[in-house]
């Protein structure tokens, strides 16, 4: 067997191509790899010593400060495979991806939560809970003394659950309840898992997801139905909670990549993530006017007294986020969101300067 700084060095240089090229992105991905063996490795040994106790497969080539057992260098052989020539995505071979202060799960084909969605998720989230007034400036409680979930949001198209579970960890414990819809009965599957996964830093918020189709004669009908319904734990606090008369935000991640783009993406996405929440006809703009129009239908017709009063010219609590794709497709969706009924609407950038989110109020 070759020597481990040997076997580092070869990895290394195969997946530099993969890594844009760039040896110190490399090396970042290498050592994200190893772990990930490592950790596999100490696994797969503790099952084998509790099936056989046999040690003997758990030899260990050292070199330097670098050791690797047998084990290591056979998964780390696997990964180094299917990473350069399969072109899976990292994500999808550690099996996590980084999101605010979660754990996501990922597993082809349902997306990989991406660092634009992270970053405008979590300052969503911060907008919400500083806003004064705002819905989170005087916490409602109901006749136990507990915080009631008066704070409604509902996230279409939402893959891995992200975003609702983002926000979830971050809002005001207990003061949500959140509701993710996906066509794909393999997002909503995963969506259950991270939920699970990372439950105990949700913070009491409530959180649902179910599959649906956006596309349905009756979506807007079911998504409202979700809002009033009670179910499980919730229904002995029926009688202490104040109703649910409808949705307070409307989020979108929605497939937005046009055809003649999607034949330009990297393989890590084109032969690897769900093409269905990638495409979308008309340059990748299909979905968005459907989910304006319905979001007027959804959201709460009840005033509030933090809501985005008339006198405002500016966006101060969204009803409305859309992600987008980048600067070409601001004036469509703008115009999108104000011809269902949004009269403020405003164009948010990421940390790379580019047109990332529609928000928009009535």
């Amino acid at each position: 067997m070759r020597a481990a700084t040997e076997l580092i060095k070869i990895w290394t240089e195969a997946l530099v191509p993969v890594c844009n090229h760039s040896r110190s992105h490399a090396g970042q991905e290498l050592k994200w790899l190893m772990q990930h063996a490592r950790e596999q490795a100490r696994l797969s040994l503790r099952v084998d010593h509790h099936s056989n106790n046999d040690s003997s497969s758990s030899t260990t080539k050292r070199s330097g400060t670098v050791s690797l057992s047998e084990r290591e260098v056979a998964l780390m052989e696997s990964y180094i495979d299917q990473r350069v020539q399969g072109r899976k995505p990292l994500q999808y071979i550690l099996g996590t991806q980084p999101f605010m202060d979660l754990e996501i799960l990922t597993r082809p084909p349902t997306l990989i939560p991406r660092w634009e969605t992270e970053e405008w998720t979590g300052r969503l989230a911060t907008m919400l809970k500083n806003a004064s007034p705002g819905p989170f400036s005087h916490p409602s409680t109901n006749t136990t003394g507990s915080r009631t979930s008066n704070f409604n949001i509902i996230d279409i198209c939402t893959g891995s659950g992200c975003i609702p579970l983002g926000l979830a960890s971050v809002l005001p414990p207990g003061s949500s309840y959140l509701v993710g819809i996906d066509v794909h009965p393999k997002a909503i599957e995963l969506a259950k898992e991270n939920k699970i996964k990372n439950q105990a830093l949700l913070r009491n918020n409530r959180i649902e997801f179910h599959q649906a189709d956006l596309l349905a004669p009756d979506a807007v009908d079911k998504f409202q139905r979700w809002m009033s319904e009670e179910k499980g734990d919730q229904q002995q606090k029926q009688q202490t909670e104040a109703p649910r008369s409808g949705y307070n935000l409307v989020i979108s991640n929605p497939p937005y990549i046009a055809p003649a783009e999607y034949n330009t993406l990297e393989p890590e996405v084109a032969q690897w993530e769900d093409p269905k929440a990638l495409l979308a006809d008309e340059d990748g703009l299909a979905f968005y006017p459907r989910i304006a129009h319905m979001a007027i239908e959804l959201l709460d017709r009840e005033a509030r007294r933090w809501r985005n009063g008339p006198e405002l010219d500016k966006v101060r609590i969204p009803e409305l986020v859309f992600e987008i794709g980048g600067d070409h497709q601001v004036d469509f969706v703008t115009t999108a969101a104000k011809s269902a009924g949004f009269s403020r609407v405003e164009v948010c950038k990421d940390l790379a300067d580019r047109a990332r989110c529609i928000i928009g109020a009535r």
